[in-house]
């Protein structure tokens, strides 16, 4: 076979063979001037998300440390 022949044939079972959803097919040399087909298996993956749902934060508990050691870091913050 040739390239062409093996490209045309890979060509052909990528349109209407019952595995095109799984596989493909390639042309590819086995000697120098010889030629054939090869199938090879494509992974499949699960539905890709293609937007991020944003999630609201919950409500925060106010800071039960006292003024001093809020705003400032501590009775010695520098």
């Amino acid at each position: 076979m040739t390239r062409d022949d093996a490209t045309a044939e890979a060509a052909r079972l990528g349109r209407e063979h019952a595995d095109r959803g799984t596989h493909s097919w390639m042309a590819r040399e086995l000697a120098p001037g010889e030629w054939t087909v090869v199938k090879i298996g494509v992974p499949t993956r699960g539905p890709v998300a293609s937007t991020q749902e944003a999630k609201p934060r919950p409500p925060t508990a106010d800071d039960p440390r006292p003024p001093m050691w809020r705003d400032v870091g501590g009775p010695y913050g520098v």
